[in-house]
């Protein structure tokens, strides 16, 4: 099998502008999402975007008084966005201070994560917020892991998916100093959990 990082990277350089046109617009319940971690927030409080993708929801943010900074592993996705303030990362290894933003946003990445990298993952979210801080975090729910066609947006590439289920995400969180605030479930082309969590001090 190949590695599955890697392969879904390459699959969302491929797909990168058809992703960038259908996913360039908020919806109310992202927009609502939104306003409520900004109103957790001082204005100007720095956020980290992880897995930012073309960078729609790094635009929001930042229309709500926030700087925001943001972090994918596909370079095609970055570009399609033009956006600045961005890097190329690995979400198992960010290139940040530890303590150093007052918020993660990690919406729809997770997900591509194997499971046994799970733990890393979450620890670096926990690593790089500062005692305090606030996460937000959407999985896909259910059970299992494996490779999902792209077809969606056009392609024959695959993309690797793992879902969560919320006793055991929330058991994660919280090794990594999270305690989750509140859980909300919604349903499109998949079930979706989200999360807000804050830091806790250890």
């Amino acid at each position: 099998m190949r590695e599955p990082l890697g392969e879904t990277r390459q699959t969302y350089d491929v797909i990168a502008g058809e992703y960038a046109r259908q996913n360039s617009s908020g919806y109310p319940r992202l927009l609502e999402t939104i306003a409520s971690l900004a109103a957790c927030l001082p204005p100007g409080a720095l956020v980290a975007d992880v897995g930012c993708g073309p960078g729609r929801e790094m635009r929001l943010l930042g229309e709500r008084g926030l700087r925001v900074v943001g972090f994918d592993l596909s370079i095609g996705q970055l570009r399609a966005g033009g956006q600045s303030g961005v890097a190329q990362a690995d979400m198992r290894q960010l290139p940040v201070r530890t303590g150093s933003v007052d918020a993660v946003w990690c919406q729809a990445a997770l997900l591509h994560i194997p499971r046994e990298a799970v733990p890393t993952v979450i620890g670096e979210l926990g690593r790089v917020v500062h005692e305090s801080g606030h996460l937000y975090l959407s999985v896909a729910e259910g059970d299992g892991e494996g490779w999902e066609i792209a077809s969606s947006y056009g392609a024959t590439q695959r993309r690797w998916f793992t879902y969560h289920r919320e006793e055991e995400l929330t058991a994660l969180l919280s090794s990594a100093g999270f305690e989750v605030r509140a859980a909300r479930r919604t349903r499109s082309h998949r079930d979706w959990l989200s999360v807000h969590c804050r830091r806790i001090s250890d």
